[in-house]
């Protein structure tokens, strides 16, 4: 989805026909601050570029999740209108369809994919963790099943 259809978008969430609510400026800044929050929470998308003309895309976000872009926008043009109801419903939105999104990819149901390389981007991050077993042992089992 090309920039310049998701600030259309933007404008349909608002409402904004007229396009005299909200500046251009203002929801496109919107627009790559949801990129941020993209980078931010999803260790994949780290390289993920701002949208800087209208014909740019954001090509390492799957299809289906495009539109997120267009509704943490308008939940900033709200906030920014102090039509508080209306923000927090769109932001709680992106956020619960962002964290699915990520567990999606953590579970392997979704790849992202490099554009200039096509070959899909792994997470780098290894969890890190201390293995208990060499100092207790194996877990004793009691008449009651409680380890």
């Amino acid at each position: 989805m090309q920039r310049l259809k998701i600030v259309s978008r933007v404008r349909s969430l608002t409402r904004d026909f007229t396009n005299s609510i909200f500046r251009e400026t203002d929801i496109v800044d919107f627009i790559n601050e949801a990129i941020d929050r993209f980078r931010q929470v999803i260790p994949q998308l780290k390289d993920i570029e701002y949208l800087l003309t209208t014909t740019s895309e954001p090509s390492m976000i799957p299809e289906q999740y495009q539109h997120l872009l267009a509704v943490y926008a308008a939940a900033r043009c709200f906030s920014q209108d102090e039509r508080h109801y209306q923000a927090v419903t769109l932001m709680n939105e992106f956020e619960v369809k962002l964290e699915e999104m990520k567990s999606l990819i953590e579970s392997g149901q979704i790849v992202i994919v490099d554009p200039t390389t096509g070959e899909a981007i792994e997470d780098e991050y290894v969890m890190d963790y201390v293995d208990l077993k060499p100092y207790w042992g194996r877990p004793i089992v009691d008449d009651e099943g409680v380890f």
